[in-house]
């Protein structure tokens, strides 16, 4: 008996775990943009929730020496152009040291990357979000509920991404 108690026990917390895993609306993080702004993740999530009854948000972790993590930033500026008006957000979130925020900031410029561009030199926001190798994508919708997780990109990628993000503002 002792040991269908902790089973049962062991199983609850396990869903708890899991619930509360697919929640975002208690997980706050306070990074600088690119120019230098304050920017908080909830604030953030109100401004989509204030866009309309359905909206999205992509975070997505990405450094310079990555080339996978650019690799997804080129190839979703079709989605994001197609579904920004639908109230999708992309946040690009770069984990370069601070010296490299030159090389980020003219990467980003050469490149038109129409995304919001926030830095975590710390890897705050990544650790508290379980990142653990990169790119580490979060699609999250209006209410925070994260809809999907996606670790590494290879090409063609972009169209399951598209797919998920459309099944979340359309």
């Amino acid at each position: 008996m002792k040991q269908f108690s902790l089973f049962v026990l062991l199983l609850l917390c396990g869903a708890m775990l899991t619930s509360s895993a697919q929640d975002l609306t208690s997980v706050n993080f306070h990074l600088k943009d690119i120019n230098g702004k304050d920017q908080s993740f909830q604030k953030y999530l109100d401004k989509v929730k204030a866009g309309g009854e359905k909206g999205a948000i992509l975070l997505s972790f990405w450094a310079m020496w990555c080339e996978p993590c650019k690799q997804e930033m080129k190839s979703l500026v079709e989605t994001y152009n197609k579904l920004k008006d639908k109230n999708f957000h992309y946040i690009a979130i770069n984990l370069d040291n601070p010296r490299s925020l030159a090389k980020v900031k003219a990467y980003v410029t050469s490149q038109k990357l129409p995304y919001e561009f926030w830095m975590d030199p710390n890897s705050e926001a990544f650790k508290k979000l379980n990142g653990q190798s990169m790119p580490y994508s979060l699609l999250v919708d209006r209410d925070g509920k994260l809809i999907a997780k996606h670790t590494g990109f290879i090409p063609g990628d972009e169209k399951k991404l598209e797919d998920e993000i459309r099944s979340i503002v359309e």
